[in-house]
């Protein structure tokens, strides 16, 4: 038999009124990245693109399956993954 200990574990989260999730469009549901700026904690809000993967080759959705299980994260994390790779190329190339 094993023997274990309950240990105790504080949750750290942050609290909007209902004015301010109106005032910033905050919906229930919605995903947010979060990252430490100039000792400020910054939430950005994840935008929704909608693909349509009936448009993508077989090898393409494979290669995405085939990502998703090695690195043992949702297809959607892996496309997420890709385009936050990518988009500051993009940027680049529209700009430059």
């Amino acid at each position: 038999m094993i023997k274990k200990t309950v240990q105790r574990s504080e949750d750290c989260f942050v609290q909007f009124t209902e004015e301010e999730l109106e005032q910033l469009g905050i919906k229930a549901g919605d995903k947010f990245s979060c990252s430490i700026e100039n000792n400020s904690v910054v939430l950005k809000k994840f935008e929704t693109v909608d693909i349509d993967l009936s448009e993508w080759s077989r090898d393409i959705l494979e290669m995405l399956i085939s990502k998703s299980i090695e690195e043992d994260i949702s297809i959607n994390e892996v496309i997420s993954n890709i385009l936050e790779q990518m988009l500051p190329s993009l940027e680049e190339m529209a700009n430059g």
